[in-house]
């Protein structure tokens, strides 16, 4: 039984690992950082890059990353590679920006309407004679949405008196979505049916998605998940 790694006062061996890798579903992270690894093995830092990444550990503990690799180094971690994984960070956080920030603007504009928030009120009921029934009487001026929508809604915006949101566009129903999208804010819409149920919705407000800073991070996140999916299939099916 070879021992592979030594947590805390306990030694592992690998028939104990390996059951536990895959009982748990650990072997798809593992895929991916080995893809990964693959990327990153060519790249550098210097060392005043590591101090700036870990200045935060450096400051409560100046020792911090002598622990760290002699940590690794117990965890089974090769004397050679102790370097590595200490700039990982480092050359990853490098690495993402290399290679996708310049993707960002053009993916941003492919998806901003997927991005863009709305806010809108919406009934959802089985009996499409009663959705019609509703849409005209709110059409009239007879009765309120909140309040029929509370009343008579089989969604979860039944408890918010009708009102959804803010949400992106992507997480709706592709369905719902294209008729939010055309909506005028205010104007209630006609009847549709989404899923079996008659559904009437008044789109509230429009929230256009913005290319600042998160959203930047966002994307990039966006394309690297992306790249390591490829590259995982690639590379080990």
């Amino acid at each position: 039984m070879a021992v592979i790694a030594t947590i805390g006062k306990r030694e592992v061996s690998a028939d104990e690992v390996f059951p536990l890798l895959s009982s748990c579903g650990l072997w798809p992270q593992i895929m991916r950082e080995m893809v990964i690894d693959r990327a990153l093995c060519s790249l550098d830092c210097s060392f005043d890059e590591v101090e700036v990444y870990y200045r935060k550990q450096l400051a409560d503990d100046a020792g911090f990353i002598d622990k760290r690799k002699r940590q690794m180094a117990l965890e089974g971690v090769d004397e050679n590679s102790l370097e590595f994984y200490i700039k990982r960070p480092v050359l990853l956080a490098r690495f993402r920006e290399t290679m996708f920030a310049g993707k960002v603007e053009n993916t941003f504009l492919s998806m901003k309407t997927g991005f863009d928030k709305v806010v809108f009120s919406m009934i959802r009921n089985r009996n499409h004679e009663l959705v019609r029934e509703l849409y005209f009487r709110l059409e009239s001026g007879e009765e309120n949405f909140a309040a029929l929508a509370s009343k008579y809604s089989e969604g979860r915006e039944a408890s918010s008196f009708g009102q959804i949101g803010p949400i992106e566009m992507k997480q709706l129903n592709p369905v719902l979505a294209r008729n939010l999208h055309t909506a005028q804010p205010g104007v209630l819409n006609a009847p549709i049916v989404i899923d079996g149920l008659g559904v009437i919705t008044c789109l509230r407000e429009k929230i256009n998605a913005r290319l600042d800073d998160t959203m930047r991070q966002r994307i990039i996140t966006l394309l690297f998940d992306e790249w390591v999916k490829k590259e995982v299939e690639e590379y080990f099916y």
